[in-house]
This record gives C-alpha cells, sequence and structure tokens, in this order.
C-alpha cells in the first residue's frame, strides 16, 4: 500500500487564494476622476447622475474634423499658413465646447444637489434637499424634441443655483422631488411618534373617568 506523496514546495491553493483586485482598483480610480463619487458621506448615495445633450459633444467633434480637414486641403493647395490657422481653429472649437462637459458634474444624493465646475479652478455649490423650495423647468418646443432644457432651483437661505443645458431635464426634476420627499420623511417620524403617544393617554383618562 502506498501513501499520497504531498509536494511540500507546491503552493497550495486551499491556504493561498487569489485575490481579485481589480474591481477595487476601478472604483478608487473612478473616484479619484469623480468629485461627486469622492464627496460623498459615509450614509450619502448617488442617486441621478446628470448628463449633457448629445449634439454638444457632436458639434465639439464636428469642428474638430471639418477644422483639419480644411487645413489638410489649404496645406495641400500650398496655403501653408492659412491651413495651420484653420486647423488650429477646429482645435480651439473643440477644446472650448468639450473641456466644460469634462470638468463639470452635477448630481442628486439623498442629501444634496452637488454641482462642480473646473479642473484647476474648482467651483462647487451644493443645496440640502430639505432646503430646496422650487424647481423651475425651462423647455421649449426644441428642448422637447430633442430632450433638454434647463433647471433654476431655489432654496431657502441660499442663492438659487441656475444649471447649464441638460439631457432629459425631466429625469433630473423627478430625481430632486424623490430625494426631497426622502429627506423629509425623518423629519415627519417624530411627529407622527409624538401623536401616536398622544391617543393612548387620552384613551386612559378617558377610561379612568
Amino acid at each position: 500500500v502506498t501513501s499520497p506523496t504531498h509536494d511540500l514546495d507546491a503552493p497550495d491553493a486551499t491556504l493561498r487564494p487569489r485575490r481579485r483586485l481589480a474591481p477595487r482598483r476601478n472604483q478608487r480610480r473612478h473616484a479619484r476622476m469623480s468629485y461627486i463619487v469622492h464627496s460623498l458621506g459615509e450614509a450619502e448615495t448617488l442617486l441621478y447622475r446628470v448628463r449633457f445633450p448629445w449634439f454638444h459633444g457632436a458639434g465639439g467633434w464636428t469642428a474638430l474634423v471639418l477644422g483639419l480637414l480644411a487645413g489638410v486641403i489649404a496645406y495641400a493647395n500650398g496655403f501653408g499658413a492659412v491651413g495651420g490657422v484653420l486647423a488650429l481653429a477646429g482645435v480651439a472649437v473643440f477644446l472650448g465646447v468639450l473641456i466644460p462637459i469634462w470638468t463639470t458634474e452635477i448630481g442628486v444624493t439623498n442629501q444634496r444637489l452637488i454641482y462642480k465646475r473646473g479642473l484647476v479652478w474648482r467651483k462647487t455649490q451644493e443645496l440640502q434637499l430639505r432646503a430646496i423650495e422650487e424647481v423651475k423647468l425651462d423647455q421649449g418646443l426644441l428642448g422637447r424634441l430633442l430632450d433638454f432644457g434647463r433647471l433654476d432651483l431655489h432654496g431657502t437661505g441660499v442663492g438659487d443655483i441656475h444649471l447649464p443645458a441638460l439631457a432629459d431635464p425631466v429625469g433630473l426634476r423627478k430625481a430632486l422631488q424623490d430625494g426631497m420627499a426622502a429627506a423629509a420623511q425623518p423629519a415627519a417620524a417624530p411627529v407622527a411618534t409624538a401623536a401616536a403617544s398622544v391617543v393612548p393617554a387620552e384613551t386612559s383618562r378617558s377610561a379612568a373617568a
């Protein structure tokens, strides 16, 4: 009878499980890139992230392609200086349109609205959901067809927040309304508890009489 032999040098897979660090690394990378995710509190969750209209990015890319194409054509016909100017103009329009989109974040959490602009010179505006008094939607006929619009928020004790043209403004307004309703529930709970405690007391008094 031969007993099974074990290779003492071979690593034991049961004792040394492999760790999967890719999801954690992706989450950390996403947290570094997103100001909103990085600024979330312990009991705070992101409910809605705002998107910009599709034609903003399309316009920037179109300007870049047309500028470079016009520059190449001008350079091929012997107008090197003109071609360089056209190419630089396309790049300038492209960056002027897309940099604000890349560096702007708007999101709704279960506690507040966050509006962040800029990369080097950062400017943020935050508004607690329980402090919001009014949400105004500005969406014309073209906005309804292309699904974009603007929102103006008015709160107590703070200045108004005017958001730029955004995609799906109705979805943002719904997220704000849902968050406002959720933020108001903890404040209403003690009132309901106090009212419920008064009823037994009155009942006991009537029974004693």
